[in-house]
């Protein structure tokens, strides 16, 4: 939903590192199909959550740099 280039590039990157072991976990968690699928929403829900707090926070920096006063004082 939120995942824009930058941010879903460096997931992507990561993801074989990360996700296999947090997937792995759910997996052999020893809960009931709906629990481990509550789970696996619960976990994406979050990484989306994380992507648009990275992407906000990016456009936040790039949108901040347009109204910097340079300082008369050096």
């Amino acid at each position: 939903m939120w995942r824009l280039g930058k941010v879903n590039t460096m997931r992507k990157s990561n993801e074989m590192a990360l996700d296999s072991v947090i997937y792995a976990r759910i997996r052999d968690a020893r809960i009931s199909g709906v629990d481990r699928q509550i789970a696996l929403n619960a976990y994406r829900n979050a990484e989306q959550l994380v992507d648009l707090f990275a992407w906000i926070k990016e456009k936040v920096a790039a949108f901040g740099n347009s109204f910097l006063k340079p300082s008369l004082k050096h």
